[in-house]
């Protein structure tokens, strides 16, 4: 899991007042990454999952209007090579999934 202080290097964030919803959104876009994917990082950690992390929560921050006036902030494509490498490659494990109504 990609940590607060990483995040907040990475997108050069330098104050406490969004921690607690930084720390959502890298819970959520961890969680998004493994979804979309079907895989799990190997051995709990792994810097191309990692960064696919913080750049999706890094898009998230930065766009945090649901709806803009201006333009359609759809995820970034590099976002989008990085999901689809992990998802075809055989390096990742994959998600199990786990049964039950509290998905």
């Amino acid at each position: 899991m990609v940590t607060l202080d990483r995040f907040k290097m990475y997108a050069r964030v330098d104050h406490t007042e969004d921690d607690g919803m930084i720390t959502d959104m890298l819970t959520a876009a961890d969680a998004a990454v493994s979804d979309m994917t079907g895989k799990l990082p190997p051995g709990g950690a792994d810097e191309l999952f990692d960064v696919a992390v913080l750049q999706l929560c890094a898009h998230w921050y930065e766009n945090r209007t649901p709806v803009s006036e201006i333009a359609v902030h759809e995820v970034p494509f590099t976002v989008q090579m990085l999901l689809n490498h992990i998802a075809m490659s055989d390096r990742y494990p994959e998600k199990e999934e786990s049964g039950g109504a509290n998905q």
